[in-house]
């Protein structure tokens, strides 16, 4: 099978944009809901002769729980056995759950707004983490190649008034790809071992360097239509998050105290499936034009406007295919310091499979299967931040002009015999 490792790293990179930027089946008996926490929770449960079971696939995505049997499982021994505490409402025709819902006198999801409002009132913080990468294609012969595991590092900045942040991620790049499968932008960027992307939000805009475009190139959020979305998004205060989290069916839930560096933490365990991802990147997301805002990432100098409307399109479908049949498993573990209720520190593990069709590759349908697992560790809240100096910026229609002119030098200098 020929795989494009070019086209699969832009298909990365723009997975790992979304990402930084989260049914009830049928059964022949007598058909119940849950309330898990307090939230409704879709899950396929069902009562036969007085005892409620609940399917192990329904279990395995509440964040906390490990399940080894398959099919359906009797739900008041499985949550009493882990002490929790199993009611019966015969008039909704609903079990009612609690299990790790309180700690301390905390629920669960209310502690995790306490901690983003005392975050948000110290107004800025830094981070860091790292990452790393699996993935297999299909492609119609079922065969893989053998795509090298990646680590990503991120670090950055966060200020909430006025809005501002800072990320800057390097990946490193494996050795061992087949030279014939790239550019050569591309490949000398390979062949470096590292992938170095930055970017700056300040001001209503977002400042973008990459490997490929070794120049800060600006974009006004304002004029894309994209500021208020976004602002509404980011800062969104702990109450309208709270709600939102409920409204959406995200479920928290406790789990063992750790401690870390001789500090004593609580754990908060929380679940994001596709369903669940889609619906909030609709209400949040749908106006965006994040497929203009990964194009100036992947442009490379040589492209004229032709090539890069090419590759707007290209990218414009891959997401629309990629939210079309995105299968997503997103658990995250967040660690808050039981003195102070500074969220310190993250666990992040994620699945992700989704399709792309022939009008992506040409050779034929190619099945993604991505797993992703990393921390983050949140520090030095309250503290003065500093973004590199992007005043040399320039927009993307300046750049593509600043190139042109270049070629045009070269041509006057080099005229064709």
């Amino acid at each position: 099978m020929k795989i494009n490792y070019g086209k699969i790293s832009r298909l990365l990179l723009m997975c790992l944009v979304i990402l930084l930027l989260l049914m009830v089946t049928a059964h022949a008996n007598e058909s119940v809901s849950l309330k898990f926490n307090s939230h409704e929770l879709q899950a396929d449960v069902y009562v036969k002769e007085g005892v409620s079971y609940i399917s192990a696939q329904s279990l395995m995505k509440i964040p906390g729980i490990e399940v080894e049997e398959e099919g359906y499982i009797p739900l008041r021994k499985f949550f009493e056995t882990g002490a929790g505490i199993v009611h019966w409402d015969h008039g909704k025709k609903q079990v009612i759950v609690s299990w790790r819902e309180k700690k301390d006198g905390w629920l669960a999801d209310e502690l995790v707004m306490e901690s983003s409002q005392i975050m948000q009132e110290l107004n800025t913080y830094k981070m860091k983490g790292n990452a790393t990468i699996k993935m297999a294609v299909y492609g119609s012969d079922q065969d893989s190649p053998n795509i090298p595991e990646v680590t990503t590092c991120i670090e950055g900045v966060f200020q909430q008034q006025p809005l501002t942040m800072y990320v800057k991620q390097s990946v490193e790049l494996p050795l061992n790809v087949p030279e014939t499968e790239l550019s050569e932008e591309e490949l000398a960027l390979f062949q470096q071992g590292e992938m170095t992307t930055e970017m700056v939000w300040k001001d209503n805009a977002i400042y973008q360097k990459t490997p490929l475009l070794d120049q800060w190139i600006v974009q006004d959020l304002a004029d894309m239509g994209m500021m208020e979305n976004l602002t509404n998004m980011v800062q969104v205060n702990p109450q309208q998050s709270l709600e939102m989290m409920r409204k959406f069916g995200i479920i928290y839930v406790f789990g063992e105290d750790v401690v870390i560096d001789g500090k004593d933490y609580y754990t908060v365990k929380n679940y994001v499936d596709s369903k669940t991802f889609k619906k909030i990147f609709e209400e949040y997301m749908g106006n965006f034009n994040l497929a203009g805002l990964i194009k100036d990432s992947q442009a490379v100098p040589e492209q004229d406007e032709e090539g890069m409307e090419a590759s707007m399109n290209e990218t414009q479908q891959v997401l629309e295919q990629l939210l079309a049949t995105m299968e997503l498993n997103y658990y995250i573990d967040t660690f808050i310091n039981k003195e102070t209720l500074l969220t310190e520190g993250m666990l992040f593990d994620m699945g992700m499979k989704y399709v792309v069709n022939e009008s992506i590759n040409p050779e034929g349908p190619l099945k993604f299967d991505m797993k992703l697992k990393g921390d983050l560790q949140l520090y030095d809240f309250g503290t003065e931040i500093h973004l590199p100096d992007v005043s040399d910026a320039i927009t993307q229609e300046e750049y593509l002009e600043k190139l042109m002119n270049q070629m045009e030098e070269i041509t006057e200098e080099n005229p064709a015999e």
